[in-house]
């Protein structure tokens, strides 16, 4: 079979006069589907793949993995992602818990994925400016050691805001002495959480409500969602 002409020529003259196509070739980096980021995407991939399902109807359900929260309601702040399906709001993970030993249930008896997002199905029940109904989740039962890297790889991927912008919506209620902390920014922004009221958590969040507005305002503005000219 002979070679293309027209191909050998062009390397032969960008490789220089008397050159190797060596001193002019590129090395690209084999892929390696073993790779741990490259596992990490196929599950991200996977989860994306899902359809987006109501947060307050999810059936119990076992196993560890991880999920990622979209908005779909009305709310001001959200609207540039209220599509419900393009960029989550929130993404986590659930991962069974260690130092088991000594216990009597075993792993596939444990729920941490479907307990973990009914925690969040809770807290935005209990926040007085948003709606659950307005909220959708997508979810995949995953092998527990991949599923750290996922989340790690979606939140570098999507930034969601209450990931990176405002701190908190993951946070259980604070147990002992902890009630003497600071509030959450993110209990600060939507109020609502019976642990995190003024009342038992006198210490307002270093980062106000109007703060975390005019971050989220001005990440939508850099992602291209909104224009520079609209006010939070």
């Amino acid at each position: 079979m002979s070679e293309n002409p027209g191909q050998v020529g062009h390397t032969e003259e960008s490789a220089g006069a008397g050159g190797s196509w060596k001193q002019i070739a590129t090395r690209p980096e084999p892929y390696d589907p073993l790779k741990l980021e490259n596992l990490a995407r196929s599950i991200e991939i996977k989860l994306l793949e899902m359809e987006p399902a109501h947060i307050s109807g999810l059936h119990p359900m076992f196993g560890a993995g991880i999920y990622a929260i979209y908005y779909v309601g009305d709310h001001e702040l959200y609207k540039p992602i209220a599509d419900g399906r393009t960029t989550p709001i929130y993404v986590g993970k659930a991962v069974y818990p260690g130092g088991r030993k000594g216990l009597a249930a075993r792993e596939d008896d444990l729920a941490p994925l479907w307990k973990r997002i009914d925690e969040h199905r809770v807290s935005l029940a209990c926040a007085g400016d948003l709606d659950v109904d307005d909220f959708r989740v997508r979810y995949l039962v995953a092998v527990d050691f991949f599923v750290s890297l996922a989340e790690q790889l979606m939140i570098r991927q999507f930034r969601p805001v209450w990931n990176t912008l405002v701190d908190g919506f993951g946070n259980h209620a604070p147990g002992g002495n902890r009630a003497d902390g600071a509030r959450p920014p993110w209990d600060e922004l939507h109020p609502g959480r019976p642990w995190s009221t003024p009342e038992r958590m006198p210490k307002p969040s270093k980062q106000s409500a109007e703060r975390s507005s005019e971050l989220i305002h001005a990440h939508w503005v850099q992602q291209g969602l909104l224009p520079e000219d609209e006010g939070p």
